[in-house]
């Protein structure tokens, strides 16, 4: 492995080198690139130089060059392309635009081409024809998704093309859907879980719509139980559903069942032993250490609880499932408490002795083994000094259900209760959104 790191390393040296290169380097080597053919090393090389140093002759004179090669470079595979595939040609001279305008914004001018100059809008205007018929067609074959598509591709090569916005827009008011999430009827009987979920799906596929979603609204939650009755919410069933989404104007409803709920529970109370150091002095004034040994009940509580949940995405003109999906969602908690009072300072108290670990690692092993396997990471005096200090927390309260988010079996939670079935749904379903969101994207992303 040891020739691998140095290699690396010497990669990174070079690199190193080269990004410290000062202008004037950074000059000569744009120039010997330019020599040899290779315009991307030489224009790179050319505009950190210009970049670290706008006013360095050599700097600008290696840029100019270098920038009208790749021009004359783009020029030619722009025209010879044309002869071959007018839409590929097209989005090579608009990538060239943007390398002209990047060469406009570090001050150096490109000669004029009167030959590339005339066909390039020619090119552009063919590209965006080409688009714009594409789009009337797909519109007149019902398909504005794809529609759209092709007039956002029009305007890209040709903005003011004629009639193209207005049918753009046309076409995304008939491609969009509106989207109503109701609340998940509740098969757990757990009060306020059936709300919970589907504001936290709204609230989720919100923060993510206009980076992710194209075709994709959302009807708030609050317009949906305005308009709603309590029955039609409740009851969730596909006419209710339906007749909520068009009252709130909504394209497809998102219904959504809490099936079931399970959940097992364990308790151990096993006896540990603990040793506390302690230093003192023997009859001649010598400092020694002894180890004086407890025996500490450690309580440790597990529940598991999962909760199966659906949902159907239903298209309120037609009344048909779209899409359905069944899945489970699973919590674990597990607390830990002991009634062991530690004296003072608990990082003088260990799991054993050092000279009986030094004599016996086996033992040694199997201790620690089985402490970890209890109590994840807690460390023995991070344990005690909760036991100490911490007494409150010997009854659960909803304010610590943000704690048994992710696997507390890891790093148990120190505490006297565990949260109930319900508490632990709750946080069963806080992911709940992820699979009404994957499945919106699939939808979104259909023609």
């Amino acid at each position: 492995m040891r020739p691998i790191r140095v290699v690396a390393g010497l990669f990174a040296l070079v690199a190193c080198i080269a990004s410290c290169a000062s202008p004037a380097r950074l000059a000569r080597q744009s120039d010997e690139a330019l020599a040899h053919g290779d315009l991307s090393k030489a224009y790179d090389r050319a505009l950190r130089a210009v970049e670290k140093d706008p006013q360095n002759a050599a700097g600008r004179e290696a840029y100019t060059a270098a920038g009208s090669r790749v021009a004359a470079d783009y020029r030619g595979r722009v025209l010879a392309t044309a002869a071959l595939d007018t839409l590929a040609a097209a989005d090579l001279a608009l990538a060239f635009r943007d390398f002209r305008l990047e060469v406009a914004r570090h001050g150096s001018p490109l000669e004029s081409a009167p030959e590339y100059e005339r066909a390039e809008p020619i090119l552009l205007a063919s590209a965006a024809r080409t688009h714009f018929r594409g789009g009337r067609a797909q519109m007149t074959a019902r398909h504005p998704r794809l529609a759209y598509r092709e007039f956002s591709a029009c305007l890209r090569y040709q903005p003011a093309f004629p009639d193209a916005e207005r049918r753009q827009a046309q076409a995304w008011n008939s491609a969009v859907s509106r989207v109503a999430v109701l609340p998940f009827t509740d098969g757990v009987s757990v009060d306020g879980l059936a709300q919970a979920v589907e504001r936290s799906i709204v609230s989720e596929i919100a923060t993510r719509l206009e980076k992710n979603f194209q075709f994709t609204q959302l009807v708030p939650a609050d317009s949906v139980e305005q308009r709603g009755t309590l029955s039609q919410l409740r009851e969730g069933s596909r006419e209710d559903a339906r007749e909520v989404g068009r009252r709130v104007g909504a394209d497809l409803v998102v219904v959504g069942h809490l099936l079931g709920m399970r959940s097992t529970d364990s308790t151990r109370e096993p006896n540990v032993s603990v040793y506390r150091r302690l230093e003192g002095k023997d009859e001649q004034g010598n400092a020694v250490v002894t180890w004086k040994e407890s025996v500490m009940t450690v309580v440790t509580r597990d529940r598991e609880v999962t909760v199966r949940y659906a949902f159907d995405v239903i298209d309120v003109r037609s009344g048909a499932v779209v899409l359905h999906r069944d899945k489970e969602a699973h919590a674990a908690a597990r607390v830990a408490w002991t009634g062991f009072r530690p004296e003072e300072d608990c990082d003088h108290y260990s799991l054993l002795p050092p000279d009986v670990r030094a004599a016996s690692p086996d033992r040694a092993r199997q201790v620690d083994a089985g402490w970890k396997e209890r109590m994840g990471s807690w460390t023995l005096p991070e344990f005690l000094k909760s036991a100490r200090s911490d007494r409150e927390r010997a009854h659960y309260s909803p304010r610590y259900r943000r704690e048994f988010h992710g696997d507390t079996r890891l790093h148990p939670v120190w505490l006297g209760e565990l949260p109930g079935e319900g508490e632990l749904a709750f946080v069963a379903l806080e992911g709940a959104w992820r699979p009404v969101y994957d499945a919106l994207i699939e939808l979104d992303r259909m023609e």
